[in-house]
């Protein structure tokens, strides 16, 4: 069966473009409804493929239990780098992809303080990438618990269910994803201080895609999928007029198939704004 989604209205009041390139979403942690800005950019290596790109990011949360989002990336260069170490052939190849990569559309509900759910659209990407040229709608239930004073952990899970395009229909994805904030000698009076971060997301494909275009018999992909992704941050923010502005590094590996996550390695360095 067909499905088709039309989206008719894009919230005008958040840009957010986000960590990567290569059509690969960013790994977050769990966080309620929040007010932010950020600019960053990243060097990323998948399978023997080295991009850089850069990233803008926002939300935007008229009150603690609501906001909407965007989430964008921009590619500017990807070169894939081969070596034969036998014959001593090396070769690099400039894959041509500049322009924006996956983005992403979304908003947050928080009813209770303890937990909400996310639901997002993902556009295809542009020039920035080649692969992953779906839409997709994801529901993402999660749950907040304050461990300690400075620390917040984070658990969700989600399902991410694709449109069909072209006579192919992705097969629909589920999730799990824990997060750890940390915020050690965190000055409260001026929301200043150090904010740690770990995530850790696991995703897997719970039904193969199907070529349309096929016989009943021959339209299965056989394109089912594991894989997994861990990210640290770390960062220091400053009091700049009752706001938090802050820079923060992090690196992040990732392992799986096909259309989900690649095997690959990221590092990252962002300056966001946090508007309390």
């Amino acid at each position: 069966m067909k499905r088709h989604l039309s989206l008719r209205i894009i919230p005008v009041c958040v840009l957010v473009l986000a960590f990567w390139g290569h059509a690969r979403e960013s790994v977050l942690p769990v966080r309620a409804p929040q007010s932010y800005a950020l600019f960053g950019g990243i060097a990323e290596l998948r399978d023997d493929v080295y991009s850089a790109d850069l990233n803008v990011a926002g939300e935007y949360a008229p009150c603690h239990c609501f906001s909407v989002y965007g989430d964008f990336g921009y590619r500017l260069v990807s070169y894939q780098w081969e070596t034969h170490l036998h014959d001593q052939i090396h070769e690099a190849l400039n894959l041509k992809v500049n322009g924006l990569n996956e983005s992403y559309l979304g908003m947050k509900m928080a009813p209770l303080s303890f937990a909400g759910v996310d639901v997002n659209w993902k556009l295809p990407p542009r020039e920035g990438s080649q692969v992953n040229r779906f839409y997709r709608l994801g529901f993402s239930p999660f749950g907040l618990y304050d461990f300690s004073k400075n620390m917040t952990l984070g658990a969700a899970v989600e399902y991410f269910t694709y449109f069909e395009e072209r006579r192919f229909q992705q097969g629909d994805e589920l999730g799990a994803k824990a997060s750890i904030s940390w915020k050690p000698l965190w000055v409260r009076a001026d929301n200043s201080g150090w904010m740690f971060d770990y995530v850790f997301l696991y995703r897997w494909r719970i039904q193969e895609s199907e070529n349309l275009k096929m016989d009943e018999g021959y339209r299965k992909m056989d394109d089912l999928y594991r894989g997994f992704k861990m990210r640290v941050d770390g960062a220091r923010y400053f009091s700049v007029y009752k706001k938090s502005l802050g820079v923060a590094f992090f690196y992040e590996i990732s392992r799986g198939h096909l259309f989900g996550m690649e095997t690959g390695h990221a590092l990252g360095l962002y300056t966001k704004l946090i508007i309390p």
